[in-house]
């Protein structure tokens, strides 16, 4: 594949790099919304639903504070944002809802509609890599909507003076989940799952206005610091073509710089300093075993990373057997990207989900006079049988979950049995056995069920499934009227969670707030309505 040209053609367009859209935009930030909207076509519609759907579920789970939130603060965002933010986020969201024919505060709940998953960097520089120049490799693991949600690589080329940037994310997202201007100042979000994630009022978005302006790390750390109120909490990864590197972890109004005492450092989706951590609410396992695989994969190439390098740590999967187990190359990355600040260089996987670290990589740089660059080869496991069958195992168990939470329970059980044999040896066999008795639970088998959830009350089972199988057996022994029995199951899942350094917010708190309820009553008509997301799935 012929590596990108560097934006050459000033007339907006669209490039198609396998699974991988190129954007190519030009103009003002609202004429850029706009361009967006036409050049990716019916699919922008259909994104545009399915993240309105996602904010509905997240209001109505959250609360009358939440649903608040959705009337004042999303009309007063889409009404006098454009008034006074100054990267023009807000005036791209209007551009995007000319597009497709809404209205403003529509557009903004369907563009807001995305948050929470999480991302897997690491950034080395000077000694650690091989030309001393920083380099930044990142997987932003993200639902894809069942292959609705191609990568997206947006060249933006604004008229009003800020620096040409390239955003790499998803459509309608207009934040980068990894980016790099034609300074050669890169950037990169990580999802903070922190005490207060979104800024309520005037807030700003300086992860935007990094990007349109600062030259290096130092410029986009003062740019955070001035904006007293940001728009999102977020784990911020610089670097720069001088080769500083560093990160910011931030609340709306709160904020820490670090500065890695090595020439690395590598960061997933939990608080580093010791100022952040009293804000945290993501700390999970997850988190903490894809930090610790992907420093493990850093180590191993101290001295000599290079772009190619990189590519190969964003495929590693050596700290889990299973293909759904929390690695760096895992079933749920969606962007996969190298970026060179000093060639001004970002490198980005043409192959989607769920094998998107694997696949060849093409070079695109925002700068109209940067060396074209070649393409990262596609690991050589692409494409063999192996890969083949885990792709298939993969889409397997997507089509089985669509039937589960369609209600249709007895065909995702039959299609849970099946899968369970075709994927010996891939996914973690603990996982059906959830799956199953959930399965159970729901169809009234009551004592399957049990019998089920009995055999993930153990020692060597995931903390997350064996956290929430004991609270659905109080939920199960309440439904049979065994107040005892549900009592003591509660107070087991309690002190369980109690003992362990976890309090992720979707995790631990939606059990918490079930022990609370089921201690305090009867829980007999509780229904379990939880199931592991694909990257722990099923």
């Amino acid at each position: 594949m012929a590596p990108s040209t560097n934006g050459s053609s000033k007339a907006p367009r669209r490039e198609d790099h396998g699974d991988l859209i190129a954007l190519y935009l030009r103009g003002s930030y609202r004429e850029m919304g706009e361009q967006q909207v036409r050049l990716l076509g019916d699919p922008a519609r259909q994104i545009f639903d399915l993240r309105r759907r996602d904010w509905d579920r997240l209001i109505s789970g959250n609360g009358s504070l939440a649903k608040a939130g959705d009337v004042l603060l999303a009309r007063f965002w889409a009404w006098w944002g454009p008034r006074y933010e100054e990267s023009s986020y807000f005036e791209e969201i209007r551009g995007i809802a000319i597009g497709l024919g809404v209205r403003r505060v529509e557009a903004l709940r369907g563009v807001f509609g995305w948050l929470g998953a999480g991302s897997t960097v690491f950034l080395a520089t000077r000694a650690a890599t091989a030309d001393g120049h920083a380099i930044m490799g990142k997987n932003s693991d993200w639902p894809d909507g069942d292959g609705l949600q191609r990568p997206l690589v947006t060249h933006y080329y604004p008229t009003n003076g800020d620096l040409a940037h390239i955003m790499a994310g998803w459509g309608l997202l207009c934040l980068p989940g990894v980016g790099i201007n034609e300074a050669g100042f890169a950037i990169s979000l990580n999802f903070f799952i922190a005490d207060q994630i979104v800024g309520i009022g005037a807030a700003q978005w300086p992860l935007r206005r990094a990007l349109q302006r600062a030259k290096t790390v130092n410029e986009g750390i003062e740019i955070f610091e001035r904006m007293k109120l940001r728009g999102l909490s977020g784990f911020v990864c610089m670097a720069d073509a001088l080769g500083d590197v560093a990160m910011v972890e931030c609340t709306p109004t709160a904020m820490a710089v670090f500065r890695p005492e090595d020439d690395w450092f590598v960061q997933t989706n939990h608080a580093r300093t010791e100022l952040m951590r009293d804000h945290d609410r993501g700390r999970s396992p997850d988190t903490f075993d894809r930090f610790r695989a992907v420093e493990q994969a850093v180590m191993r190439h101290i001295g000599g990373i290079t772009p190619a390098i990189a590519a190969d740590i964003l495929r590693d999967r050596s700290n889990s057997p299973y293909v759904n187990g929390s690695v760096v190359g895992n079933i749920g990355v969606l962007n996969s990207a190298v970026v060179h600040p000093a060639t001004k260089t970002l490198w980005h996987s043409t192959t989607m989900q769920p094998l998107a670290p694997f696949g060849e990589m093409v070079a695109f740089s925002p700068a109209e006079d940067a060396v074209s660059m070649p393409p990262i080869p596609r690991d050589t496991r692409l494409g063999t049988a192996p890969m083949e069958r885990e792709a298939a195992v993969i889409a397997e168990l997507r089509r089985t979950l669509r039937l589960f939470r369609a209600g249709k329970l007895e065909d995702a059980d039959r299609a849970w049995e099946h899968l369970q044999l075709e994927a010996d040896g891939l996914l973690k066999p603990e996982r059906f056995v959830w799956a199953r008795a959930l399965v159970r639970f729901r169809s009234g088998r009551l004592e399957e069920a049990d019998d089920l959830f009995k055999q993930l009350d153990q020692e060597d089972i995931p903390f997350d499934l064996r956290a929430h199988a004991l609270v659905a057996r109080g939920l199960l022994a309440d439904r049979q009227g065994r107040r005892p029995d549900a009592i003591g199951s509660y107070q087991e899942a309690h002190d369980y969670i109690r003992g362990h350094p976890y309090n992720h917010q979707f995790l631990v708190g939606p059990l918490e707030r079930c022990i609370g309820m089921g201690m305090n009553a009867p829980q007999p008509a509780a229904k379990l309505e939880w199931l592991p997301d694909l990257q722990r799935g099923p």
